[in-house]
């Protein structure tokens, strides 16, 4: 019983989010082999409600690189990685983390939290770069922690 409610809760948050995001642009990231800051940005920043779904992957990036969640060093348009992607994440869901995530508040402690609830497969790689499905699945686990954008 437990199994199918919870079943039912992740899919109706996964509904939610998936309903937030424009159409176009959701499909575009599900279809990128590899995405980039800006895609991560873009659906981090709408899922938060700090970026409008009408504006670009550079201007989410832009806004998301202004509160220090991107490295000032990053492009819009350069490939991320899932110890980054796991970063921005965290990030936008508040989730809550072990001592080192807490103290540090960095990608590598992300990256670490993530991989130690579960969220990411034992066997990954903080350095590969990420598919567009990886990262909607990667925010949408963060979201199944943290209860939801609250």
């Amino acid at each position: 019983m437990k199994k199918v409610l919870l079943a039912a809760a992740f899919l109706s948050v996964l509904s939610l989010f998936a309903y937030s995001q424009s159409a176009e642009k959701l499909t575009e990231i599900i279809a990128a082999p590899n995405a980039t800051y800006g895609q991560v940005a873009y659906i981090a920043g709408v899922y938060q409600g700090i970026v409008h779904e009408d504006v670009s992957y550079e201007h989410a990036f832009e806004t998301l690189q202004k509160d220090g969640v991107i490295k000032s060093t990053a492009k819009a348009n350069e490939q991320i990685s899932l110890k980054e992607t796991a970063f921005i994440c965290a990030k936008a869901t508040n989730l809550k983390g072990g001592l080192f995530y807490s103290i540090f508040r960095n990608p590598r402690y992300a990256y670490k939290e993530l991989k130690a609830k579960n969220v990411l497969p034992p066997t990954a790689d903080p350095d590969m770069t990420v598919s567009g499905r990886d990262v909607i699945a990667v925010l949408n686990n963060c979201i199944g922690l943290t209860g939801g954008n609250k």
